[in-house]
């Protein structure tokens, strides 16, 4: 702006110095024009010369400088917005002063979060093992349970055949008790009988002595039955208070059981609550890492007014399609937002680098470049719903690609009867197409997660015009030829036309 400034004054002596010299050799030559005497002449011819040397001045610097240019369009409105933009920025340093400190008060609240992260991570795998190991010992209980109930079946089925023989035995000792007091009947028969059958004394003795001896063997035997009974007894009080001590082990097993699944239900909800206390996002996802947002090129030689009045625009691009996606506001009313990075210099200091020092460099990359260039904005991190979205934004340089009706690829058509030569194309334009493309340097956009990077855009009349191409396939065999509409830089959509020749004339036009 010196030089130039310099040049000015320079060049308006100069068209001065001459203006006056042709002043004075018409005023010496007296010459008349528009009827107005010679002297007046002069005078006219030199004001003329003085308004043409500013007007060529003021049109030769706003030819030659752009900020010239810029600043004759819009002077009072450059002027309007730096006296705001100061104003502004004075209440943004203050207002940076205090977020600074918040930051920092931010910084040490967040370290003692992050030290009760760390205890609360530790915590919960310290439960964690905690609930493996109740859970292996509640499967051991369960497992020792269900062997108790397995063995108390069979016991209780094995108390109840001994009641049965139980039952038995007493009918036997009873029919036993029956006979026996009917013998007893039959010797005191006898014994009153002995007297008169004195001359049967001989043989009643004899049976008296075979009764006695059958007698005692009945009294043995009920004595052994007297003696089993007892056993069956015990046996069967034994079996009782075994059954009472397992429906005790039992409903104590049932109790621990009880109480250890109160235990997992209290681990559980401890759990829960170490999972919100690290805030797992449960809110879907409004704009995935790494989608592209929106995208800007740049042409080499831009003024700094115009590259930043283009940054501005690219950033409200780039708000208004992550709004599109459900993206909201935070606080300060940003939707997209650049994050502060910490940058460790040389000498080892960290300095904080905000978005308006990222957009600076940003800007200073762009206006160092000699060369075309494209900005990309992206997501950095996945975004839920309702939350502004992280953003960065890279350069690329951005040369032509593609020439106006130049070559992208080909291929043969096969059009016999059972093909279907549409859907060939389509598989061309989604394969090859595509493949070559990216090869050559065009910058594929990445729009949704999961979906396909797109290079280029396909009209519906497009479609309609080579699904009409392939029903005139000429002959069994077509070449297809896809070449650029237009031409095409890395950053730009790839528009595309069509041409199919029969394979014998796409030799000869090959060649």
């Amino acid at each position: 702006m010196a030089i130039l400034t310099l040049l000015m004054v320079l060049l308006g002596g100069i068209i001065a110095y001459g203006g006056d010299w042709l002043g004075r050799r018409l005023g010496k030559q007296r010459l008349s024009l528009l009827g107005l005497r010679p002297r007046y002449t002069a005078t006219l011819i030199t004001t003329l010369t003085g308004c043409l040397t500013v007007a060529l001045t003021i049109t030769t610097m706003t030819l030659v400088n752009e900020a010239f240019r810029e600043w004759i369009m819009r002077g009072d409105q450059i002027l309007m917005e730096l006296r705001r933009n100061e104003r502004a920025l004075s209440q943004r340093a203050k207002e940076l002063k205090a977020l600074q400190d918040d930051v920092r008060q931010m910084t040490d609240e967040l370290g003692q979060l992050r030290s009760q992260n760390d205890a609360l991570k530790q915590q919960e795998q310290d439960l964690r093992g905690q609930l493996q190991a109740r859970q292996a010992q509640l499967a051991q209980a369960e497992t020792h349970l269900r062997q108790v109930e397995y063995l108390l079946r069979a016991e209780t089925e094995r108390v109840r055949q001994l009641s049965a023989q139980s039952q038995q035995l007493r009918q036997r000792v009873a029919t036993l008790r029956q006979e026996r007091d009917t013998l007893q009947q039959e010797i005191r028969q006898l014994e009153q009988t002995q007297q008169v059958l004195n001359n049967q004394n001989s043989v009643l003795s004899r049976q008296s002595i075979e009764l006695t001896r059958e007698n005692a063997q009945l009294e043995k035997q009920n004595q052994q039955l007297h003696e089993q009974n007892s056993q069956l007894e015990e046996r069967n009080r034994q079996l009782t208070e075994r059954n009472r001590e397992l429906a005790e082990q039992n409903s104590r097993l049932l109790d621990i059981a009880a109480e250890r699944r109160s235990r997992l239900e209290q681990l559980q909800r401890e759990v829960s609550d170490l999972l919100k206390l690290v805030n797992i996002r449960i809110m879907p996802i409004a704009v995935h890492a790494g989608e592209e947002l929106t995208r800007v090129a740049f042409r080499a030689g831009l003024s700094e007014v115009r590259v930043r009045q283009m940054l501005v625009d690219m950033m409200k691009q780039a708000a208004e399609k992550a709004r599109e996606r459900g993206a909201a506001p935070d606080s300060d009313g940003r939707i997209v937002f650049i994050p502060e990075k910490v940058v460790r210099l040389a000498s080892g200091e960290q300095v904080t680098v905000s978005e308006a020092a990222s957009l600076e460099t940003i800007l200073t990359n762009i206006r160092a470049s000699n060369e075309p260039v494209v900005a990309i904005v992206s997501a950095v991190t996945n975004t839920a719903k309702g939350e502004p979205v992280p953003v960065e934004v890279r350069l690329f340089r951005n040369p032509l690609i593609f020439h106006a009706g130049q070559e992208i690829a080909r291929t043969v058509l096969d059009c016999r009867e059972g093909k279907d030569p549409f859907a060939q194309m389509v598989a061309f334009l989604q394969g090859a197409i595509r493949q070559t493309a990216i090869e050559a340097g065009l910058i594929p956009r990445l729009e949704a997660l999961g979906a396909q990077p797109t290079v280029g855009e396909m009209d519906a009349a497009v479609l309609l015009a080579i699904a009409e191409k392939a029903r005139r396939c000429p002959g069994d065999r077509a070449v297809l030829i896809a070449r650029a509409r237009q031409d095409t830089r890395a950053s730009d959509p790839l528009q595309l036309e069509f041409e199919v020749l029969p394979l014998s004339a796409s030799a000869g036009h090959g060649g």
